[in-house]
């Protein structure tokens, strides 16, 4: 009972003080409810309304209605009844349509009862409402005048048209100011001064002073200051006169805001210097009132004294004319509490309180746990908003709130006070991760749990990198548990907590904060190789580290420096290396160096690894290189060739150069393409099809260059089909270890290919067949949120858009996890396809990783794909001396590693040669076609290469359909190339060589090698005479269906195209793509899939050009 008398009292109070309150002052236009229906387009026009104001006021804006199809740019101008510019203003931020505002830079003071014109300008559409200005329309104190709607056909003109009284919605918006005096003006003028005269008044209302105001009479000179004082004489304001004209009101603008309150006297002044007006004897004997401001008639009234200073003497209590001029203030409407509505229970305990806006207010807000308001939770003040959010209130309190408005200096008061209760509590508790745990999984997984039980709950999890939580990032409406989260930066310390909800989202508490440390932790590395003081055959070494404990998304600094450990400063050389290698280039021949390396997480580093150190090799000094492949003009068959070479002598440690371009009349540059190159061989790419190419490739030992080789010339095969091709996986392959949760797929085609997109499947158990990403546009694609611990198998195709490539063959990787893995061996020595001057080399490799408890799977073979592999197994260190290899052979070889339960994925295959020796037998390599390419013509240049020094009087070559060689077609040639023409499209040929000394003895036969034409030349012929000249024949029959034959003749041996064009000049058709003996050919052409019409076939290529037009019919 207490709390409702209470309430009702605070209510009772409330409405006396609002009906007190007086009437709303605001700003004003004359439309309000009037809008057009109708529009004209006529013309453009500048559009206007006469109007005026009962009393002194200030114009802010112009507005117009905007018709739809409008456009253009809009210009407001305010006029005098005669026509002078006041003032303009533009429009911005137009809307397509409705009431458009323009702002005066400031606003534009207008005299009671006078005539003004406002005017916009139109340029096609415009709003008219005809006959709606027969009569005047007033709004408070503005009137749109009888008869106002005005027009002028020039646009910018000031208009004085009108037609059928119609309104054409200019208006002005305007705040009405209240003075003292409006229709008195001086019966006289007097030059006895100087003074400081004034007018005491009163106003019945708060009000903001906008201005001073005095009459000037024509005999008045100097300066003028306005002031405002108090009754007892304390200075308020003051403000200066600017721009004054000869005699009429002057008006000076006080630049600060300055109010007056009802029921106090006030004094307004202004300086006179050497005449003045003034009014009858007695003229401010009784009260002059305007508005809400009086002035006082105590008998003492017109008051004056010295410039400057506060007046206190009066004549006849005489009007001086001196004036304030005032914007009355309102006491704003009480705001009504709308949310949570009075009495609510069960409420959140963080929730946001709504109440009714006032239109120009500020607000204040008490909360209180008592309804007297005494114990205040919330006392806020010049809120600009109509709402708050209330955080951090307890459960099942009863909580009292209430809202007041204010404007200028004016409360509303207080509103009745609303009441609510909080929900009663129940409480969340944290499980996993807490007490800054180190994580070990990536996602992470948070647990927690409500203990008193319950359903339908619902959960917010907040977590930050501040402790304080700041400002967390939310994950809201949780409504299971465990919840995993991904995105956390790595090895950072993170903080967080649950927010527990109901099922409609009533907050009900938060748990504990707790922390954790997110995967990815910066571990010192250890180091793998090179180590322990060992000597490097390369002056560009791969250094490799690992990790003992799991980790990801690391990057690390590396530090080498010559000398021992203590050259080391702690300084990185190397930063922001991604993976746990870095090849080292430009280091000199037999140096010792010393290396250290660390890891960062984000911000956080490791600390440094132990050092180490290796001695590079010492060289013999640079060799020129001799070039193996491709050489002497030979035919390539695919944009990625490699390039080959051997030395003529032992370069254990040199590194290469190479220098390519395209063209053979292209001049080299002495500026090689490729640098560091570590083995004998390197791999171009983005070859352009059917250009010719030239190469060469020297070696420096640290110091010194060698010379340039001689220069090595090939060509690439002119086709670029878009047919597609089987791709081959390149990274991550061979079951690689990926230290990272992200990993990038590449491939690259071993021929040619225009316009193709790929397809990748990418699993963690079997392939299906079923492609997981889908058009790739490149030769990689990156795989993002992988699995730690995890075995990934991937495989990719090739597509034109209408069929695909058959699938490649399937590749695996494995990512770094919590668990010991076995990981994949790398091959040290020999490996590039270096030349090993012994047929007893060491090989070795390391682990980068602990080799503790490990053992050693190698086998080697003088087949690429391992075929008939030698194995050798249960080595127990990282290197073995082979025995009994044979001089001159390339051997290819890889290792795994076995943990006596698991064994490894194989390494990626190395090769080495074996030195020739007295024999100067060299086991060829098949070099191109290879590798089960398509070759688009019915003929193929074979081509072979030596890959260490040595010596062939001939070549042994065998082809053949089957691929044991069996009715292989048996050739000799004393190059290393040979043309086999007449090949059968579409099938697999199978080929193998080997070189024979001058004594008569033959090496082994190289690998076997494959590839399959899809020539369309049918019916080939090749005369025994060779034409003198290019020819191509008029096709026969022709016209045709859908059969005809196409001849030519070629006087030179080369590379040919043989293409049919449709009338739009599109290849429909290749007949011939490839390389061809001179000779006379005949090629059958079947249009069976083709529509009637004229085609043209086009015979180009070697230094000839012709066209020839030949008619389907069907």
């Amino acid at each position: 009972m207490k709390k409702e008398h209470l309430r009702m009292q605070m209510l009772l109070a409330a409405l006396f003080f609002v009906l007190l309150s007086p009437i709303l002052y605001s700003q004003t236009s004359i439309f309000t409810s009037q809008v057009p229906a109708n529009s004209g387009n006529d013309s453009d026009y500048e559009l206007g309304l006469k109007f005026s104001s009962t009393t002194t006021a200030r114009i802010s804006h112009v507005r117009f209605y905007k018709m739809p199809g409008e456009s253009s740019s809009h210009t407001a101008t305010l006029w005098t009844g005669g026509g002078a510019v006041i003032a303009t203003a533009s429009f911005i931020g137009e809307t397509a349509s409705g009431w458009q505002y323009a702002s005066f830079a400031s606003p534009i003071l207008i005299s009671a009862n006078t005539t003004y014109v406002v005017s916009v300008n139109v340029a096609s559409v415009y709003a008219i409402e005809q006959h709606q200005l027969d009569n005047p329309i007033t709004n408070g104190f503005l009137t749109a005048l009888a008869g106002g709607g005005v027009f002028n056909e020039t646009v910018g003109l000031f208009p004085t048209q009108s037609y059928n009284n119609s309104n054409y919605f200019v208006d002005v918006v305007a705040n009405e100011l209240n003075s003292i005096f409006t229709t008195q003006f001086p019966v006289g003028q007097f030059n006895d001064g100087p003074y400081e005269m004034g007018v005491k008044f009163t106003a019945s209302q708060a009000a903001k002073v906008k201005m001073f105001s005095y009459y000037r009479t024509a005999g008045e000179t100097g300066s003028h200051t306005g002031n405002l004082w108090s009754s007892t004489g304390t200075l308020l304001a003051s403000a200066a006169f600017v721009n004054e004209t000869t005699s009429d009101w002057q008006y000076a603008e006080l630049s600060s805001n300055v109010y007056i309150i009802p029921g106090n006297t006030y004094v307004v002044t202004v300086n006179s210097n050497s005449e003045y007006g003034a009014g009858g004897a007695q003229s401010l004997g009784s009260s002059v009132t305007n508005g809400i401001l009086s002035t006082v008639a105590d008998n003492n009234n017109g008051v004056y004294g010295s410039p400057g200073v506060f007046p206190t003497s009066s004549f006849n209590n005489n009007n001086y004319f001196r004036d304030i001029l005032v914007e009355p203030l309102t006491t704003p409407a009480m705001p009504a509490l709308v949310s949570p509505a009075d009495n609510a229970g069960g409420t959140s305990i963080e929730l946001e309180l709504n109440w009714s806006a006032v239109s120009g207010a500020t607000y204040s807000l008490q909360v209180a746990t008592d309804i007297a308001f005494s114990n205040l939770i919330v006392n806020a003040t010049d809120l600009a908003t109509n709402s708050y959010n209330l955080t951090n209130l307890s459960n099942g309190i009863a909580y009292y709130w209430r809202v007041s408005a204010e404007q200028e200096i004016l409360s509303s008061g207080f509103s009745t006070p609303f009441t609510f209760t909080t929900i009663a509590y129940s409480q969340v508790l944290l499980s996993w991760p807490i007490g800054g745990v180190s994580i070990y999984m990536s996602p992470a997984s948070f647990s927690w749990y409500v203990p008193s039980g319950g359903t339908g709950w619902k959960y917010d999890l907040l977590y930050s990198t501040d402790v304080n939580m700041t400002s967390p990032a939310v994950i809201s409406n949780i409504n299971s548990v465990p919840y995993s989260l991904n995105g956390l930066l790595p090895g950072t310390t993170y903080f967080w907590k649950i927010r527990l909800k109901t099922s409609s989202g009533v907050v009900v508490s938060y748990s504990d904060q707790e922390s954790f440390i997110s995967f990815g932790q910066a571990f010192t590395p250890v180091l793998s190789s090179p180590i322990n003081d060992d000597t490097i055959n390369t002056l560009s070494p791969t250094l490799y580290w690992y990790l003992n404990d799991a980790s990801t998304g690391l990057t690390y600094d590396l530090e080498i420096r010559q000398g021992t450990p203590a050259a080391l400063t702690g300084t990185a050389t190397v930063t922001n290396i991604s993976t746990q290698y870095y090849t080292v280039a430009g280091l000199q021949q037999g140096t010792q160096y010393s290396w250290q390396v660390r890891s960062k997480s984000g911000s956080n580093y490791s600390a440094w690894s132990d050092a180490e150190t290796f001695n590079t090799v010492a060289t013999p000094g640079p060799v020129v290189p001799i070039p193996s492949w491709p050489v002497g003009n030979a035919i390539v068959y695919t944009t990625s060739p490699s390039l080959n070479w051997y030395l003529g002598t032992a370069g254990t440690g040199l590194v290469f150069e190479v220098e390519y371009v395209e063209g053979l009349v292209t001049a080299f540059t002495g500026t090689p393409n490729i640098l560091n190159i570590n083995s004998l061989s390197t791999n171009l790419s983005n070859l352009i099809p059917g250009s010719n190419y030239k190469w060469r490739v020297r070696s420096f030992d640290g110091a010194t260059y060698s010379a340039w080789s001689t220069t090595a010339i090939f060509s690439v095969i002119a086709s670029v089909s878009n047919t597609p091709i089987v791709p081959v996986p390149s990274w991550p392959v061979g079951g690689a270890t990926v230290y990272s949760n992200s990993v990038q797929l590449n491939w690259y085609l071993g021929a040619s290919g225009n316009g193709l997109t790929y397809e990748v499947e990418l699993r963690t158990g079997s392939l299906n067949g079923t492609p997981t990403i889908l058009g790739i546009a490149t030769m990689n694609t990156t795989v993002n949120a992988l699995i730690p611990s995890t075995t990934y198998f991937w495989r990719v195709r090739s597509t034109n858009g209408i069929t695909t490539s058959g699938w490649s063959a399937t590749e695996s990787f494995q990512t770094i996890g919590t668990t010991a893995t076995v990981t994949v061996p790398v091959l040290s020595w020999p490996i590039g396809g270096a030349t090993v001057y012994t047929n007893s080399p060491m090989l070795s490799w390391f682990l980068n990783s602990s080799s503790v408890g490990i053992t050693f799977e190698l086998k080697y073979s003088t087949i690429s794909n391992m075929t008939g592999a030698t194995t050798i197994s249960n080595l127990a260190t990282n290197q073995i001396t082979l025995s009994g290899l044979n001089s001159g052979t390339t051997y290819y070889w890889q290792v795994r590693s076995f943990d006596g339960t698991v064994y490894s994925a194989f390494s990626a295959a190395e090769s080495f040669v074996t030195f020739a020796g007295n024999s100067l037998l060299v086991v060829p390599v098949a070099a191109s076609p290879a590798e089960g390419i398509s070759v688009e013509s019915s003929s193929a240049m074979l081509s072979w290469f030596l890959p260490t020094a040595g010596e062939a009087a001939k070549y042994e070559l065998q082809y053949s359909k089957n691929s044991e060689m069996q009715n292989a077609t048996n050739l000799e040639m004393n190059s290393n190339r040979k043309l086999i023409n007449g090949l059968e499209s579409g099938k697999t040929y199978y080929w193998r060589v080997r070189s024979v000394n001058e004594n008569g003895e033959a090496s082994a036969y190289s690998s076997i090698e494959k590839f399959t034409p899809t020539s369309n030349i049918t019916g080939v012929a090749e005369q025994k005479e060779i034409p003198t000249e290019f020819k191509l024949e008029q096709n026969f029959p022709n016209p045709f269906n859908p059969t005809t034959t196409l001849a030519f003749s070629i006087p030179v041996e080369g590379f040919y195209n043989l293409d049919i064009f449709n009338i739009l000049g599109e290849k429909v058709v290749s007949l011939q793509n490839g390389f061809l003996n001179a000779g006379v050919f005949k090629s059958t052409f079947d249009a069976k899939n083709l529509s009637s019409g004229v085609y043209f076939y086009k015979l180009y290529g070697n230094n000839v050009n012709l066209v020839r037009k030949m008619m389907l019919i069907k």
